[in-house]
């Protein structure tokens, strides 16, 4: 199980206003916590493991003392909320072997349990802490909690001024947030690109009339619309055939004289009436006007309405016809594309065009959309850089099952190259550009955050190296980093009020 633990002395600790943090920070106000005493030696405990977050400050624990009230808060780490349901119980090894043991069936508020414990003899106790509950369930081995004998046990420590942003876990809460840990990985190198999704080549099709006609509309109730998913084979529309000619019409009227001809052929030159020449031309000229009808799309039936059948499976993505409508042979009536895989084409700058040669695969997302998409499959690299734009295209193909990404859509991404470079990494939306500052903002405590310059190196486009900044282990802001932005300005906007532990 991974687990990280960050634990600080706390030099001054406001007690009185600890009590009033558990009762709600509606209730505390900055008067009274100025005027609250205060007294050393308590403190400030974060851990991170694979489930939950557990920070807490605890007060001087003494003993014969009555125990005063910790804030324990506890936070979810699948979805960064607070832990709402479920005991949590405080275990307390004593030197001499004895076991303290303090349960709360649920927390004071959400996220926040109230324990109390208080202690018969001096010395340090190893604690563990159980959560049980349908949400989350976890044991936590908190380590070593010092209590002093008496209150002048406990040492006198300068004051020191506060480090780091302060942004407290009721207003992480609520929003969208999200911290992650620091770790190696090993990163392709890659390009920077934009492109747009278009269609595979070979998945698009256009159905148009072969003939004129007429879209009657008791035939073409089940015309399907656009974005309706349709079969190859299926009938899209019925056309009944019109003109001055009425070109259909006079070619099935022929097919079916010339079949009639051929039968009477075919018995004459048994009986040794006509040569077997004539039998063949009518033979050549049935073949030709079944080609025509074939051309014109006619049913096997010989019915004199076309039905215009999809060529391929896939959406409908245009539609233009109406019932009622005269159409001409030529006018489109449908479009189709087949969007179950699609192309990303990426316009590459042509100061990596020379790159491109070690191009293995490609990560992008698209506008409206914080899900990066993968993939290996390299389909083509241009070998002309448009003279206008300077770039060069490369197109990638991907699977699109779910079809979330539609043609047209634009997106930003990275071409993977070559063999990848190891290091430090977090996920890419970690690092920021203030102006013109790359800086990530990292999680030293559950409340305390730090802002720090980092040096990047190769990212694609979902993790990214960073070579100095950060440390393995230490966790970055992934999700919500504007808003502790925000608090390291010390906006009041924040939240309406704020709790001191």
């Amino acid at each position: 199980m991974n687990k990280t633990i960050k634990r600080t002395r706390l030099v001054g600790l406001v007690t009185a206003a600890l009590v009033l943090s558990v009762a709600g920070c509606d209730d505390a106000s900055t008067d009274d916590t100025a005027a609250a005493p205060q007294t050393p030696g308590g403190e400030s405990i974060t851990i991170w493991n694979d489930s939950v977050e557990l920070f807490f400050e605890h007060p001087p624990l003494i003993t014969g003392e009555d125990g005063q009230a910790w804030a324990i808060h506890l936070t979810d780490l699948g979805t960064f909320r607070a832990v709402t349901v479920g005991s949590l119980t405080l275990r307390f090894q004593g030197p001499s072997g004895g076991e303290h043991v303090f349960t709360e069936d649920a927390p004071a508020r959400p996220g926040v349990y109230a324990h109390a414990p208080s202690f018969s003899e001096p010395g340090m106790y190893d604690l563990t802490m159980e959560l049980a509950g349908s949400q989350v369930s976890d044991v936590i081995f908190v380590g070593p909690v010092l209590v002093y004998a008496s209150v002048d046990e406990i040492p006198q420590l300068p004051d020191e001024e506060p480090v780091g942003i302060s942004f407290l876990k009721e207003q992480q809460w609520p929003i969208a947030f999200e911290t992650v840990a620091v770790v190696q990985r090993e990163i392709p190198q890659s390009i920077a690109a934009s492109g747009r999704i278009i269609p595979v080549a070979g998945r698009t099709a256009l159905v148009s009339a072969p003939v004129d006609g007429l879209i009657r509309a008791a035939a073409n109730r089940l015309a399907p619309a656009p974005g309706q998913w349709v079969r190859e084979g299926q009938t899209l529309a019925v056309l009944s055939p019109v003109g001055d000619d009425n070109a259909y019409a006079v070619q099935l009227a022929r097919e079916q004289r010339l079949t009639r001809e051929l039968a009477r052929a075919e018995r004459l030159h048994a009986a040794g009436a006509i040569p077997e020449k004539r039998l063949e031309e009518t033979r050549s000229d049935l073949e030709v006007a079944r080609a025509a009808l074939a051309a014109m799309g006619a049913p096997a039936d010989g019915a004199y309405e076309l039905a215009l059948t999809a060529p391929i499976a896939g959406v409908i993505n245009e539609r233009h016809l109406a019932a009622g409508q005269r159409v001409s042979a030529g006018d489109l009536l449908f479009s189709l594309v087949d969007p179950r895989t699609v192309w990303m084409r990426f316009n590459v700058p042509a100061t990596d065009a020379g790159r491109t040669s070690a191009i293995s695969g490609a990560t992008f997302s698209v506008e409206g959309s914080g899900r990066v998409y993968r993939t290996s499959s390299v389909v083509s690299t241009g070998n002309e850089i448009d003279s206008d734009r300077r770039t060069l295209p490369v197109i990638v193909e991907i699977e699109n099952a779910d079809r979330s990404l539609k043609g047209g859509m634009l997106g930003d991404g990275r071409l993977l190259l070559g063999d990848p470079v190891a290091g430090l990494a977090v996920p890419s939306p970690a690092v920021r550009d203030e102006d013109g500052v790359l800086v990530a903002y990292v999680q030293i405590g559950g409340e305390t955050f730090e802002r720090r310059a980092v040096r990047v190196g190769p990212s694609d486009g979902e993790w990214t190296i960073v070579e100095a900044g950060v440390r393995q282990g230490e966790r970055v802001v992934t999700l919500g980093a504007y808003q502790v932005k925000l608090a390291s300005l010390n906006t009041s906007e924040l939240s309406d009020h704020g709790h001191v532990h």
